[in-house]
């Protein structure tokens, strides 16, 4: 077994001439162990005294703090093995954690993977999606959080627990100002078993599920993807190099813990190196009190790893700092590139010294599977190079989503994925159909090119490019056009329907508060500025927040079925006239995406029903999108 200082994480990285050198030296000698629990043990008992955890619960630096040493951290996550152990659950055993980030989430995670496969799921869904989660998963305990002021969590888990079944074991852990429900407190249950050593061996192999993880989504339930020990043990290793990071850092746990890079990048990843969380907020970045205190979290917490995403980051770039010392920060950080306009890493790099390095990733993939050098050339707006021992390319597909041939330099094409951390495929098999390629390579919907120096340049998904009348537009121009004005905040842009164009690009932007500019001076801005003029936005709507998905991005689903229902009122409003009233509602299909569910009243002369609805029947035929008629 390698020791940590036998692992050179100083490696440089300038280009991709220093990621192939690394490759020389085959992988299973990089790796010291390929099973997860080995990281965490040797990460949580390098330096048993050191804080891992520091907790402030209501994003006030200056509030009272709680903090657990790697020591109790280790002592903890044991007693939880253990009481998982105790409760009859194995290997293949599901523990749903649903609870947000409070210090109970890393002990029971920590403990679920020892014992069972925890599944951190996002504790903001619904009874209806809880309950379709404990059935798909078969999940045999729930830990979550108790009575809890703010938080509808312990009245979610109550409404279905009829509705599963009595054999799973319930554990609650108290929240800010909530309530301590004795008969069920996983603290006080998990003190009582054995803090030093395990009552079982822990047998898993390189290729078993470690733990389930929910892909991102913002309607109906999410889909689970499986990942490995293989998988999480190559991250914990490629990561650390691609970052330099060192067991003395110290990273703020502000992601939500049910999306990859809070569970992998602001919890497993660290602890497996001896890093120091700290915890700002329960609600991490959706706390805007930790956001207005962001600056001083880190002068007051030494932090030395700047992090958000490109939201929060677009948030922080029009809110610099004051008089905060931020020496501790190392000189760059990371972050996703698909929602990170170009124009913001140069803010940020201005601003603080802290070069934004970008990359690309999923759930599906273990986190990230490029980034940009941090000894190199960033080029801002590029995802940056492949990690070591993993392969990207670009490719065209044939129509039976097989690979016809490899793009060549520069050329557009599907983004496909081979390496050690991609999933085996999700949970539920129906959703593998077409992910892989017959010869293993994983496609995830998203378009991009490979430069001449092996960078990735992401283009967008391929369900969200903008199709104008066979003109494809790409929306991160019209958002990054609409970012550089100093008073947009943040911006989206979706295609609506057109009968005649198929789709028209429309954008949506929240405004810095107090901002003046209207959506006409906007639309003036974008015209004047925008490198492709077919892109430049039809409409442009201010909204007083945008819609976010829980991991903070833009939730365009939403958007795009405001945008059609906004367009297929306008146009049966007019082709009906004054026969009837019309209201258009978009909602989501799970057979067939979206469906414009249209709701006439006919008025009080108006003679013919069939007629008014053969009117609406025949201008939804120009679109694509699925309709049903409701008379009222």
């Amino acid at each position: 077994m390698l020791s940590v200082d036998a692992e050179r994480y100083g490696i440089p990285l300038r280009d991709l001439r220093d990621v192939e050198a690394i490759e020389q030296v085959p992988l299973e000698q990089r790796i010291f162990s390929w099973n997860l629990n080995d990281w965490l043990d040797r990460g949580l008992r390098r330096a048993p005294d050191k804080s891992a955890l520091t907790y402030v619960a209501d994003g006030d630096p200056d509030g009272p703090a709680v903090r657990l040493t790697f020591r109790e951290l280790t002592r903890r996550a044991t007693q939880a093995a253990n009481l998982f152990h105790a409760c009859g659950l194995g290997p293949d055993d599901v523990v749903l954690l649903v609870m947000p980030t409070v210090p109970q989430l890393f002990t029971a995670l920590l403990g679920a993977l020892l014992r069972a496969t925890p599944c951190c799921i996002n504790w903001m869904l619904k009874p209806a999606q809880l309950v379709e989660l404990v059935r798909s998963t078969g999940a045999k305990a729930i830990v979550c959080l108790g009575s809890t002021p703010g938080y509808e969590i312990w009245q979610n888990v109550q409404a279905i627990r009829e509705e599963i079944p009595h054999t799973v074991r319930i554990f609650t852990v108290p929240g800010p100002r909530g309530e301590t429900h004795a008969e069920s407190d996983f603290d006080t249950l998990a003190a009582a078993q054995p803090g030093e050593r395990l009552l079982f061996t822990p047998t898993p192999r390189l290729d078993d599920i470690a733990a389930l993880v929910h892909s991102g989504g913002t309607t109906g339930s999410p889909k689970l993807v499986q990942l490995t020990h293989r998988g999480f043990s190559y991250k914990c290793w490629a990561n650390a190099v691609v970052m330099a990071h060192e067991p003395d850092d110290v990273v703020l746990a502000d992601y939500p813990m049910f999306h990859i890079a809070g569970i992998f990048a602001r919890g497993l990843f660290a602890l497996a190196h001896g890093m120091s969380l700290v915890i700002p907020s329960p609600l991490g970045a959706r706390d805007k009190r930790f956001i207005d205190n962001y600056w001083r979290f880190i002068e007051k917490f030494r932090i030395t790893y700047f992090s958000g995403v490109p939201t929060t980051l677009a948030t922080l770039a029009k809110q610099p700092p004051e008089d905060e010392d931020l020496r501790s920060l190392k000189p760059y950080m990371v972050t996703g590139s698909t929602a990170m306009p170009a124009d913001i890493g140069r803010a940020i790099e201005q601003m603080i010294g802290v070069r934004v390095l970008l990359s690309y990733g999923a759930t599906e993939f273990t986190q990230n599977v490029t980034q940009a050098p941090r000894d190199g050339d960033p080029r801002y707006g590029s995802a940056g190079l492949r990690l070591p021992y993993t392969a990207v390319k670009t490719v065209k597909l044939d129509a039976d989503g097989e690979i016809a041939r490899d793009c060549a330099t520069d050329e557009i094409g599907m983004v496909v994925v081979k390496g050690p951390s991609v999933t085996p495929g999700y949970l539920d098999p129906r959703y593998n159909a077409g992910l892989f390629t017959r010869d293993g390579w994983i496609k995830n919907g998203d378009l991009g090119r490979i430069d001449a120096d092996g960078y990735l340049w992401l283009t967008g998904r391929a369900k969200d490019v903008i199709i104008r009348g066979g003109h494809n537009i790409d929306p991160s121009v019209i958002e990054e056009t609409l970012q550089k004005h100093p008073q947009v905040l943040l911006a989206a842009a979706v295609g609506k329907p057109d009968a005649y164009a198929g789709e028209l690009p429309v954008a949506y932007v929240q405004l810095v508060e107090h901002a003046t500019v209207t959506a006409e001076e906007l639309s003036r801005f974008v015209a004047a500025t925008i490198p492709e003029r077919a892109a430049a936005p039809k409409e442009i709507t201010i909204l007083p927040r945008m819609p976010l998905t829980d991991v903070g991005k833009a939730a365009k689903p939403l958007l795009r079925r405001d945008a059609a229902q906004r367009a297929f009122t306008a146009a049966l409003s007019e082709a009906v006239g004054e026969k009837a009233r019309v209201a258009v509602e978009v909602v989501a299909d799970e057979a067939q995406g979206s469906k414009a569910v249209i709701r006439l009243a006919a008025a009080a002369d108006a003679a013919n029903a069939e007629d008014i609805a053969q009117r609406v029947r025949t201008l939804m035929s120009a679109y694509t999108m699925a309709h049903s008629i409701e008379w009222s």
